[in-house]
């Protein structure tokens, strides 16, 4: 309203002015030529100044947000300098402690704009990707491996039922996504990798949680792969293209995957159907979130 206000002021000041031939002028000539036109453009001017100031990036946190991974997803670094930054900017927002978040708190991202130039440069190793995942999973700035959400999910990745029997760790007719309500561990352990039981799984039995999140990429990606065969299409053929403003990279693919499944993935990629897990998380923010790391399958 306020700017369609000053064009129709602006078209009414000009046509109040004595016809004076066609004159091409900069603000400087309408000064000494046109005073109250003079005026106008220069409001005009100072308009668009403050309105550029007042285009800030915010976000909004999302639950198992932590400062580091805020900083990562928008400065591609997660170190206390880079997180400290956010803070300072919302100490009054956060409080005290910077590790008290909490989920729909609105921060403001300093610099964002001028930090993100190439949404999709290098974000980290293998391992930062791991860490950051964890994190996300369980919530915790220390991801343990013994824990388990009130869906049955458990580990540092969020395990379930359907993933485990597809690698071999596990064997269930019944199970969550197919016919229970939630993941209730009632069926048999294979013994696979030393694991016999979901207590072994939940110790991390034989490092057990870390080789079975790499064989859940793996099949997820080999999966997916399959799939876009079938349409004469891989996976690289996708590489920097975007979903939903976000660039898709290997890395965003295989936690996207995780959250969602080969299925999801596969659906986002060929029809732009964008699908939540059970917690209302889009398959974009995983796409996004873990976008950029460096992976065994680049």
């Amino acid at each position: 309203m306020t700017s369609f206000l000053k064009t129709k002021t602006f078209t009414h000041t000009i046509k109040n002015f004595p016809a004076i031939g066609i004159v091409i002028f900069s603000s400087l000539t309408a000064s000494f030529l046109l005073p109250e036109l003079s005026n106008l453009i220069f409001q005009k001017n100072d308009y668009a100044a403050q309105a550029q100031q007042r285009n800030i990036t915010q976000y909004t946190v999302a639950p198992g947000d932590f400062l580091s991974n805020i900083a990562e997803r928008f400065y591609g670094d997660g170190s206390e300098a880079s997180w400290r930054k956010i803070y300072e900017a919302n100490r009054s927002v956060i409080g005290p402690d910077p590790t008290q978040l909490q989920a729909g708190m609105v921060l403001v991202i300093p610099e964002a704009n001028q930090s993100q130039p190439n949404s999709v440069a290098s974000r980290g190793s293998f391992q930062d990707m791991l860490l950051a995942l964890g994190r996300r999973e369980t919530g915790q700035e220390n991801p343990p491996y013994n824990i388990e959400n009130q869906l049955g999910f458990i580990g540092k990745y969020q395990f379930g039922e359907a993933l485990l029997i597809d690698l071999g760790y596990y064997r269930a007719n019944f199970y969550y996504g197919n016919g229970a309500s939630r993941n209730e561990w009632q069926g048999t352990w294979t013994g696979k990798n030393g694991v016999n039981s979901k207590q072994d799984f939940l110790n991390n039995q034989n490092n057990v949680q870390e080789t079975a999140i790499q064989e859940a990429f793996a099949l997820n990606l080999s999966r997916i792969n399959s799939q876009l065969g079938q349409n004469g299409l891989s996976v690289r053929q996708f590489i920097g293209q975007q979903r939903g403003g976000v660039v898709i990279t290997i890395s965003g693919i295989l936690a996207a995957a995780h959250l969602r499944g080969e299925g999801g993935v596969v659906q986002l990629l060929l029809n732009n159907q964008v699908s939540q897990d059970e917690n209302g998380t889009s398959i974009l923010t995983y796409l996004r979130e873990f976008g950029g790391f460096q992976t065994p399958f680049d």
